[in-house]
């Protein structure tokens, strides 16, 4: 998510709630060069696409309103997908 802080990243997990979501395996969050760094693993596609259409986009939507949040970067929440026949091994 380039040019997001770990802020911006606080302020979306807030809004996600607490519990996990059904499908997600793994997740991992850290800065990058470009600024923060998201890497999820997923049971399936499937399971991704409803967390992102019933969680995510809400919570960054919520974020976005917040004093301290570029409404802007909300729209940096965006996914990238890889499969095993993308991986190089």
């Amino acid at each position: 998510m380039p040019g997001v802080s770990e802020q911006e990243y606080r302020q979306v997990e807030k809004h996600l709630g607490p519990d996990r979501p059904p499908g997600l395996l793994a997740h991992v969050a850290g800065p990058s060069d470009e600024g923060w760094r998201i890497i999820n693993i997923w049971a399936d596609e499937a399971s991704f696409r409803r967390f992102q259409s019933e969680r995510l986009v809400r919570a960054a939507g919520l974020a976005a309103q917040e004093e301290g949040f570029d409404p802007a970067k909300a729209a940096a929440f965006r996914s990238a997908s890889v499969d095993g026949a993308e991986m190089p091994f």
